[in-house]
C-alpha cells in the first residue's frame, strides 16, 4: 500500500481522488509529517540537499515554455527516445535544467550527464527540427556500456538507470551514496520528483499481529490485466489488500 508520497513527478496531472490516495497535498507548505524521518524527537529539523519549497514552486510554476521537437533514431535509441519526451514533459525537473541549477556547481561539465541533459532542454526552446539524442547515449554508454550502443533495450530499464544516474550526480558533491546520510539522500532534487516510499502492512488474521515494513522507491511498477484501464485503476488495484495463502502464506513471527 502506498503513504507518504511526497510530489508527484508529472505535469500537473492526476485527479483529487488519486492524489489522496496517494498521499498528496497540493500545500506548498512543508508539513512535519510529509518528511517524518528528517525530524527527531524534539522536532529539529535536519538540512535539506535541496528545499522542498523550492520544487514545489517549481511544480506549480506556470510557466512552461518548451517547443514540442521530435528526436532522430541514432540505431534503435527509440526507447531512449520515448523517456526522454516523458521526462522533459516532466515540469519540476524541465524547470530545474532550465534555471541551469546544476550546471552552475558542477566541476566536470564535459563529462556530466546532467549537464548534458540541461543542454538538450536548453535547445527546446527554440524552434527546429528534430534534435539528435546521441550525446545523452554517449554518456549513458559510460555509465552502463551494454546500453546506448545501438542495440535494442527496455524503455523501463534506461529510465531507471537515468534516474537513478541524476541522483547520484546530486550526491557526487558530497562524497557519494556510500557517505551521504540515507535521510539526506532522501532530499535531493531528483528525489522529490520522483521518489517515493512504499508502505506495507501485513496481519496475521490468527492473532492479530500487524508488521509494517518502509521503502524507499524511485519508480513503481504497476501490473495491467483484468479491468484495470487507467493509471487510477492500476493504483486500485495496487493498494487493495489481498489474502496471503498457499505458496503465499504468511508465517507469523509471534504465533
Amino acid at each position: 500500500m502506498t503513504d507518504d508520497i511526497p510530489a508527484p513527478g508529472i505535469n500537473g496531472a492526476g485527479n483529487t481522488g488519486t492524489m489522496e490516495m496517494m498521499g498528496l497535498r497540493k500545500s506548498s507548505k512543508l508539513a512535519r509529517q510529509d518528511f517524518p524521518a528528517l525530524y527527531g524527537n524534539r522536532h529539529k529539523k535536519i538540512k535539506m540537499l535541496f528545499p522542498y519549497e523550492e520544487f514545489v514552486n517549481f511544480f506549480q510554476c506556470e510557466v512552461f515554455d518548451l517547443s514540442p521537437r521530435g528526436l532522430l533514431n541514432c540505431g534503435n535509441s527509440c526507447y531512449a527516445n520515448a523517456v526522454l519526451q516523458c521526462l522533459t514533459c516532466t515540469k519540476p525537473l524541465s524547470i530545474y535544467l532550465l534555471h541551469g541549477s546544476h550546471s552552475r556547481t558542477c566541476y566536470r561539465k564535459d563529462r556530466c550527464l546532467m549537464c548534458e541533459l540541461e543542454q538538450h532542454v536548453m535547445l527546446l526552446r527554440e524552434c527546429g527540427g528534430p534534435l539528435s539524442p546521441s550525446r545523452i547515449l554517449s554518456h549513458i554508454r559510460t555509465i552502463n556500456c551494454q546500453m546506448g550502443d545501438g542495440s535494442q533495450e527496455d524503455a523501463h530499464e534506461f529510465l531507471r538507470l537515468l534516474v537513478a544516474s541524476m541522483q547520484s550526480i546530486c550526491l557526487e558533491r558530497l562524497g557519494g551514496e556510500q557517505k551521504v546520510d540515507p535521510r539526506l539522500q532522501e532530499t535531493t532534487f531528483i528525489q522529490h520528483t520522483f521518489g517515493g516510499r512504499l508502505w506495507s502492512k501485513v496481519k496475521c488474521l490468527r492473532c492479530s499481529h500487524e508488521s509494517e515494513r518502509y521503502e524507499n522507491i524511485m519508480d513503481l511498477t504497476l501490473e495491467i490485466y483484468g479491468w484495470v484501464e487507467s493509471l487510477e485503476d492500476a493504483l486500485t488495484q495496487f493498494t487493495t489488500p489481498e489474502d496471503l495463502d498457499g505458496e503465499n502464506m504468511y508465517r507469523c513471527g509471534r504465533c
